[in-house]
């Protein structure tokens, strides 16, 4: 955290400064330590106004406060920074849930349709899968082994026609199944 307290027309007292490093702690358990913070304390007349700048890696925030009182000043301009810092973490927090909600309804809507190449359960325990995939090549099923989970590829040769199982043996090597 770094913090900057600049004054204008009023001499910075370590009160003011201790109150006002004692409110920002507040920000820094809602946005985290990388802040920093520029506190600007201004009087003239009857006006006292302070106005915040914080500046992290994800946004900047401005709060101002004018009141005639300092103390409150300082503090409405910082409940000004946490309700925009709040909002702000709330959307990121939506965000993420909304993801997470979408690639698990995902998830669940491809396991119950088997025709879309996701394993289904069958009544003897067996998991069968259905692919619909175009004929290819034999190199072209290397670099599908290559990208895939799965220890085989189980393809259409395109030159034959026929079905062919590519698979990855124990010393590394790979082999190819005719059918």
């Amino acid at each position: 955290m770094n913090v900057e307290i600049t004054g204008r027309h009023v001499v910075i007292t370590p009160a003011i400064r201790t109150y006002v490093l004692k409110r920002l702690r507040k920000l820094i358990k809602i946005l985290g330590e990388n802040i920093s913070f520029h506190v600007i304390i201004d009087v003239e007349k009857e006006r006292q106004t302070a106005e915040i700048l914080l500046k992290s890696k994800m946004l900047d925030l401005t709060g101002k406060g004018q009141t005639d009182d300092m103390y409150s000043s300082i503090m409405i301009a910082i409940e000004k920074i946490e309700r925009q810092a709040l909002k702000h973490k709330s959307k990121i927090v939506d965000g993420k849930r909304q993801r997470a909600k979408a690639k698990s309804a995902a998830a669940k809507q491809a396991f119950n349709e088997p025709s879309s190449g996701v394993l289904a359960q069958k009544n003897n325990g067996v998991q069968e899968e259905e692919s619909k995939k175009k004929p290819m090549a034999v190199e072209e099923a290397v670099i599908e082994l290559n990208h895939s989970e799965y220890p085989f590829v189980v393809f259409r040769n395109s030159e034959s026609g026929d079905v062919n199982v590519l698979y990855r043996r124990k010393d590394g090597t790979l082999g190819l199944i005719r059918a």
